[in-house]
């Protein structure tokens, strides 16, 4: 990223009052506003997560009562047999502690921490003087790290530390981080000092490592994590005879020129390798990262944010190879919202934030109901009366903890920068050079495009402040204290106000919010011929009992869609209301909302007459919406 300077000029009638600011490599230091800091009070997210308090955490406790019972007789405080579970289930306990420190962190709970400190303690009471834990392989009295391919013990292990970052910075206790930290120092002497071969077949650890380096400084960890990245791809004594790219471990990551394998695995993987890029400014490995980000966002990402097509492995398939009824795992999704966070802390530029919101608002929020209490596993385009369930193999805990978690990927900072990552009303107080100040924000997003900041420092101070342009929006309007902008051109999609801020600053943003119809990549055959409807940040679909019971639809030429809000529908949406070419009225819902009123077959993408197939314009881009005067019929 090179140095950028722009003039931002306040429309004052005749005379115009210029505000110089020089935006320098705004990458560099970059890093997340801690979640315990950013206090979330909207419309939108405050009913999602109080859902997830009061419903999704409560319905999880039942799930995991045989791994919380594995720590018990792991410490000596219980006796009681025990058959085989798979070698992953303490990963889902974790999960469901790591989303209760997000709860924790937005509304104090004590009867919930007490619950966390008594679970905590007794898995530091299953951890081994070797600093070893994990309960399931001790009670079995199976061999730690004996097969890296399938015994999952880095990617448990790992979920343990995301858990127990997440409980410090909710809690600022310490009880559980000391447990990661022994747990990491035994990983790093068994891998780096004494030389054990391999890696884990089930990336997670090395993104966790960057977390845990993050809270504690500890240079080892850090160590630790790109030793494991850098392992990939070279040969050793493997576990299993599964393929090496299932893994991405066939060729070393700064070769590897696309994603293969297992999606969830390579989107933690990759979580990881642009968290060490970014961490130890290893350009080589930022190109790899940037490399197979375009791999994921060019050519094999679906409309809402999904990834990972095939049932066969699970995985990716061939580049714009995305079948609507493809595999799409909700904990793939998750990790590309991961990946995405991690690309934006590498690289400062927007476009990885759309997608961050791309995932959060279609395809994440779509795993999981309404009421919180059941998921999808797959969370196909096309879905021919598919009933959620409540598949504990990993999605559930894990997407109630990535959402959960939207606080933290509100805003970043540098030691004297600010950035306004999504816009999500509430309100974050921090230092910022020598002040302390309070931004906070207004707004009725994702259903409206306006958004109020207003900035509050206890003396006046001059900052930079990035306000992003999402990738969605035609154009954006901005106003500091009720005076129009003219506008520069967004760098690297952020309007960059650099100016005295004082307390009762306010900026106002407009986002204009039409209905878009969207156009995938030529080369994705499955969607030819067909268009899908955008809103802001909501990808939208069509519900059979919606729509006369059938789905056999084809859009007009000239078709137009108008929003309608609907509190009385599905928690309250805009659903967008048209006309079928056959005269039958359209209703869409955003995607998230589809499947929460029984069963009902729904699809994203419908046929479009008189679409042209357009070879034209598409580099970098895998969707695109047509032209402004074809989505109104002019």
């Amino acid at each position: 990223m090179g140095t950028h300077c722009l003039s931002v000029c306040l429309g004052l009638g005749v005379a115009t009052v210029a505000l110089i600011g020089c935006r320098c490599d705004a990458a560099d230091g970059l890093r997340p506003v801690p979640f315990p800091t950013v206090k979330v009070d909207d419309g939108f997210w405050v009913a999602r997560h109080m859902v997830y308090r009061a419903q999704t955490i409560p319905h999880s406790w039942q799930y995991v009562q045989r791994e919380i019972e594995d720590n018990e007789i792991a410490a000596g405080w219980l006796k009681a047999e025990r058959g085989q579970d798979t070698p992953w289930n303490q990963a889902n306990l974790h999960k469901v502690l790591e989303t209760c420190a997000y709860a924790i962190a937005q509304q104090p709970d004590p009867e919930l921490d007490a619950k966390l400190d008594y679970i905590i303690s007794a898995i530091a009471g299953a951890q081994q003087p070797d600093g070893y834990v994990n309960a399931l392989i001790t009670v079995r009295d199976m061999t730690p790290w004996a097969n890296l391919d399938g015994q999952h013990d880095g990617y448990v292990a790992g979920h343990l530390i995301e858990a127990a970052v997440a409980h410090h910075l909710a809690t600022g206790e310490p009880s559980f981080i000391e447990v990661a930290c022994r747990l990491a120092d035994h990983i790093h002497d068994r891998f780096i000092p004494q030389g054990h071969e391999g890696v884990g077949g089930h990336a997670e650890l090395e993104l966790a490592l960057v977390r845990l380096y993050r809270v504690t400084g500890e240079a080892r960890y850090l160590e630790l994590a790109r030793e494991w990245i850098e392992r990939r791809g070279r040969p050793w004594a493997y576990s299993s005879d599964t393929p090496r790219a299932y893994f991405m471990d066939h060729l070393p990551i700064r070769e590897a020129p696309e994603l293969t394998g297992h999606a969830v695995r390579t989107m933690f993987y990759l979580t990881g390798v642009a968290g060490v890029a970014s961490e130890m400014g290893d350009d080589s490995l930022a190109e790899a990262a940037r490399r197979l980000w375009r791999s994921t966002t060019e050519r094999k990402m679906y409309v809402t944010g999904s990834v990972g097509s095939q049932p066969e492995n699970e995985g990716f398939g061939p580049d714009y190879e995305l079948p609507n009824d493809g595999y799409c795992e909700s904990c793939a999704a998750c990790g590309l919202a991961y990946f995405a966070h991690e690309m934006f802390l590498l690289d400062g530029r927007s476009g990885s934030i759309d997608v961050l919101e791309r995932v959060l608002y279609n395809a994440a929020l779509h795993g999981i109901s309404l009421d919180g209490t059941t998921t999808y596993y797959r969370n196909p385009l096309t879905d021919a009366e598919h009933p959620r369930d409540n598949c504990w193999v990993c999605c559930p805990p894990c997407l109630s903890r990535t959402l959960l978690r939207v606080p933290d990927y509100i805003y970043a900072r540098t030691d004297r920068q600010l950035y306004v990552n999504l816009y999500v009303g509430g309100a974050v107080t921090l230092s910022l050079g020598d002040r302390m100040l309070t931004v906070s924000q207004t707004t009725d997003y994702p259903w409206s495009g306006h958004v109020r900041i207003a900035v509050d420092p206890d003396s006046p101070v001059r900052f930079p402040l990035h306000l992003r342009v999402p990738g969605w929006a035609r154009s954006a309007t901005v106003a500091v204290n009720g005076k129009p902008l003219k506008c520069p051109t967004p760098i690297d999609g952020y309007v960059f106000l650099d100016r005295k801020w004082r307390a009762g600053d306010t900026v106002d943003l407009e986002f204009p919010m039409p209905v878009e119809r969207l156009t995938a990549h030529p080369s994705v055959e499955a969607d030819r011929g067909l268009v899908a409807l955008q809103r802001g940040p909501l990808v939208y679909g069509f519900e059979a009992l919606d729509n006369e019971g059938s789905l056999d639809i084809t859009l007009p030429e000239d078709a137009a869609f108008q929003p309608e809000p609907r509190p009385d529908l599905l928690g309250g949406v805009t659903a967008l209301a048209g006309t079928a070419s056959d005269g039958r009225r359209l209703v869409a819902v955003p995607f998230y909302s589809l499947a929460n009123r029984g069963l009902s077959s729904q699809i994203v993408w419908v046929r479009q007459a008189g679409l042209a197939v357009d070879n034209a314009g598409w580099e970098g881009r895998l969707y695109r919406p047509l032209p402004l005067a074809a989505a109104r019929g002019e």
